[in-house]
């Protein structure tokens, strides 16, 4: 099995990319749909300041990019748009989420992820390359065999 310190790697380069802890809530909010910088601040208990530096680290680091709108009457403003990779992230925060909602309770009511086609209740989990279900305790962490040159 890999040490701690090599499986730790991935990891530790996301949560470098992500930034600050405040980086995942902007980020939460653009899966949830939210593309305006005023409805970010509206939505999330940061200031200002903090949510236009994290959407623009999260531009620079390509989960977002910005798209311009006009509003009739208005001038051209931008709004923040996923990137493919951003919207990649989605069954992590989506993980977290519901990892907090089953271990640390919440004061309001949980979101729930609903599959649109038969209205189900979705949960991330563990699938093999088969398409079947495995239990967590039946999943081994191990390191990729390094391709042939």
């Amino acid at each position: 099995m890999a040490s701690s310190s090599e499986v730790s790697c991935s990891v530790e380069r996301v949560l470098t990319l992500l930034g600050p802890t405040s980086s995942l809530l902007v980020m939460r909010e653009a899966l949830w749909g939210t593309r305006r910088f005023d409805q970010f601040v509206e939505r999330l208990p940061l200031t200002e300041a903090t949510v236009a530096a994290r959407l623009r680290h999260l531009v620079d680091v390509g989960l977002l990019t910005k798209s311009r709108y006009v509003e009739a009457g208005q001038r051209p403003r931008e709004e923040y748009v996923l990137t493919p990779m951003g919207q990649d992230l989605m069954p992590v925060i989506i993980g977290l989420m519901q990892w907090g909602d089953q271990h640390l309770g919440s004061d309001c009511a949980p979101m729930q992820v609903i599959d649109k086609a038969t209205g189900q209740q979705v949960r991330l989990g563990y699938v093999n390359e088969s398409g079947e279900q495995v239990p967590p305790e039946s999943v081994l962490l191990t390191r990729a065999p390094v391709p042939a040159i």
